[in-house]
């Protein structure tokens, strides 16, 4: 789904994002032994948006996450994301996102390695 790029896209064109993550920004999965903190983000479901008269929109929903050494730096990233996502809108290139919400946020400690990751579940607006 090529309108993915919007995301990683807001996410790079804010500095205080990439002040903590510089360019590790990746679509799924992260490298192996990637440096900490970073951010990767994926698509967990699509659906389309209908009228009576015809199909009006997708309505995506997107799992972003950013991963960090310490809870204090997990809060900071968080924070950072949901200011470069919560209601913006996306047009460029032919790529368009009408409308981004953040539906809920959470905070979470992995182990093996351990660190913590923030998990923001959205849903982004794109026309047909």
């Amino acid at each position: 789904m090529i309108w993915t790029q919007a995301i990683k896209a807001l996410l790079a064109a804010e500095s205080d994002v990439t002040d903590l993550v510089a360019t590790r920004i990746y679509p799924m999965h992260a490298p192996l032994n990637a440096t900490l903190p970073f951010i990767t983000y994926e698509v967990t479901g699509n659906n389309i948006e209908h009228t009576k008269e015809e199909a009006a929109c997708n309505r995506a929903r997107i799992e972003v996450v950013g991963y960090a050494n310490t809870y204090a730096d997990a809060c900071t990233l968080v924070s950072k994301m949901n200011e470069a996502l919560a209601r913006k809108s996306y047009n460029s290139g032919g790529i368009v996102v009408d409308k981004i919400f953040i539906v809920e946020e959470e905070i979470e400690f992995l182990e093996h390695p351990d660190r913590y990751a923030v998990v923001l579940d959205i849903i982004a607006f794109v026309p047909l």
